[in-house]
């Protein structure tokens, strides 16, 4: 592990952890990090009591400050901890919020708290509304992305007219539903079965603020997660079906445009797919075989890469296929001029975090990270999930530590001088 690029850890006293790479953990002025603190001995699926304290850690002194606690949360996303757009200091974390998934926001500077009766996914970035799917739901058919121990009632319906994603209005605690995953299911012309519990995830505005990218996912009979992503304004107008089948994680290259993690297969391996074919006993051993491959041989027997996609729905392009031959998890800068992103484990347990430099499709490797979470579950497993620092000349990973979730802040400063 190249560990002189290692400039901070967070403290051994405790499992520490920010989630998802599609938010900043660092505070406007770049001074403190955003963190979930919770027992190190957990490893297994959080429970309906078990606790994270929401921390601001200073990694120049080392202090931790308690800002908050939630029951409300899992290892992959955490509870959406965020530092709120716009002016002030403000923090927005999901919280039970009266035996309902809610959220608290947090006034650094004033000490006010105030609550939201429902529990948020994305903020609009100027700070006034949100998007959100239902955790609840989320809970009981996508666990480690959802919360425990809240009641669904549209659980027993495969795809409910009254839930999907909801806009919230962050100042009255309003929301209203705009999308319902049955008029989601719809906007596939039939392709989706009427019995597939389906749900909304991974909601993300463009830096602007116009569009909004997120999917609709299910299970497949063969135990895969089909996805189906969708783009529109971000008042829900201009609905648009971009892709479906395999797709993972993304991030926006620009306004109209996002790279994004996918296979790009006929219509009739995604139709496979969808009718549970792949889960027949004559072709299940190939497909088990096919999903042992790793890395480039993996992506190239499957036609797997990363692609540059228009949100309007103009045609995907394949980038960097072979270079990035694994999926993984990119974040690009404010700038659009790098994107960092990590890979998941290889079989010795080893995670590379790399740089992309955008303009010319060059790849750095900056530093490889052992992954050890004590547990082989794959639900709490600890992606590095990398996101840029405020000044974008270091990059905060959740790395592991003999079965420790320790935050790590790694410095490409110098990296980023020499390319200028």
């Amino acid at each position: 592990m190249d560990k002189h690029r290692i400039i901070a850890k967070a403290p051994e006293d405790a499992s520490y952890f920010f989630g998802f790479h599609d938010l900043t953990p660092w505070s406007p002025d770049n001074t403190k990090v955003l963190l979930h603190r919770v027992d190190p001995t957990i490893r297994e699926l959080p429970k309906p009591n078990q606790l994270a304290e929401i921390v601001l850690w200073t990694p120049e002194t080392g202090n931790i400050e308690v800002i908050g606690e939630t029951t409300t949360w899992n290892f992959q996303q955490g509870a959406r901890a965020m530092w709120l757009p716009g002016n002030g200091n403000k923090v927005l974390f999901n919280k039970r919020v009266n035996d309902q998934c809610g959220a608290e926001i947090v006034d650094l500077d004033s000490g006010e708290r105030s609550v939201l009766p429902f529990a948020i996914g994305q903020v609009a970035p100027n700070g006034t509304y949100a998007y959100a799917p239902n955790f609840a739901r989320l809970g009981k058919l996508w666990p480690a992305y959802g919360y425990s121990g809240f009641e669904d009632v549209t659980l027993d319906e495969p795809q409910p007219s009254n839930d999907g994603l909801w806009r919230i209005n962050l100042d009255t605690g309003e929301r209203e539903l705009t999308f319902s995953i049955s008029d989601l299911v719809g906007a596939t012309n039939g392709a989706i079965s009427q019995n597939t519990h389906s749900f909304v995830t991974h909601v993300s505005f463009n830096p602007e603020g116009s569009r909004i990218v997120f999917m609709l996912r299910f299970f497949s009979k063969d135990f895969a997660l089909y996805s189906i992503i969708y783009s529109a304004k971000s008042d829900g107008s201009e609905l648009r079906l971009l892709a479906q089948e395999k797709i993972s994680h993304f991030d926006w290259t620009a306004e109209e445009e996002i790279v994004v993690w996918m296979r790009k297969t006929a219509p009739g391996i995604a139709a496979a797919r969808r009718s549970g074919l792949l889960a027949s006993s004559w072709i299940k051993p190939l497909v088990k075989t096919a999903r042992k491959f790793k890395g480039r041989m993996k992506s190239t027997m499957l036609n797997e890469s990363y692609f540059l996609m228009p949100v309007d729905g103009g045609k995907a392009q394949s980038f960097m296929r072979g270079t990035l031959a694994a999926d993984g998890h990119p974040m690009i800068s404010a700038n659009r001029k790098w994107m960092i992103l990590d890979e998941y484990p290889y079989p010795n347990g080893k995670t590379p975090l790399m740089m992309v430099d955008m303009k010319t499709q060059t790849r750095t490797d900056l530093i490889t990270f052992d992954h050890d979470i004590g547990s082989s579950d794959t639900d709490i497993k600890c992606d590095l999930h990398p996101r840029w620092d405020r000044k974008h000349k270091a990059i905060g990973v959740d790395a592991t530590e003999q079965g420790r979730r320790c935050f790590t802040i790694v410095d490409v400063s110098d990296l980023l001088k020499e390319r200028i």
